[in-house]
């Protein structure tokens, strides 16, 4: 893992299924509090999803929510050690990409959030992170996006 506070990077995660991943987000969202409020999150993700599956791009995901029980607004990058299937029409995710914002969270934090939701338009940027085997390469692509941005 990597956290500069408003990043986090877990490259070949062990994780294997849709629920583990938002178990696994809710966790990272809410370290601090008690099951109950992480029940919540992972509730608050799969409600959200309802509206449609957060592809992205191919085998990207960008789930997404806004919880007073997330501590501290983030960016969490999941590459799965293999390829997810993710419900019934979406398989293959090999990159998850969760922004776990906080309940009014303050304006500077969310400029970040949306200044790096746009480069996400920046389809050799996306595949970039999907297709980077190497995870040293994968943080430095974070880290040159956060300098130029």
């Amino acid at each position: 893992m990597n956290d500069n506070s408003l990043f986090q990077i877990y490259f070949d995660c062990g994780l294997d299924t849709k629920e583990q991943m938002y178990a696994f987000l809710s966790e990272a969202g809410c370290s601090n509090g008690t099951s109950r409020q992480k029940t919540d999150i992972t509730r608050q993700l799969f409600e959200r999803e309802q509206a449609g599956i957060p592809l992205i791009a191919e085998h990207v995901l960008l789930p997404h929510v806004e919880s007073e029980h997330v501590e501290e607004s983030r960016i969490v990058f999941l590459r799965p050690a293999k390829p997810v299937l993710w419900g019934e029409t979406s398989e293959d995710i090999r990159l998850i990409i969760a922004i776990l914002l906080r309940k009014n969270e303050e304006e500077a934090v969310k400029q970040k959030i949306a200044r790096f939701t746009r480069s996400l338009a920046d389809h050799t940027f996306v595949e970039e992170l999907v297709t980077t085997a190497n995870e040293a390469d994968f943080h430095q692509k974070i880290r040159t996006f956060q300098e130029e941005s």
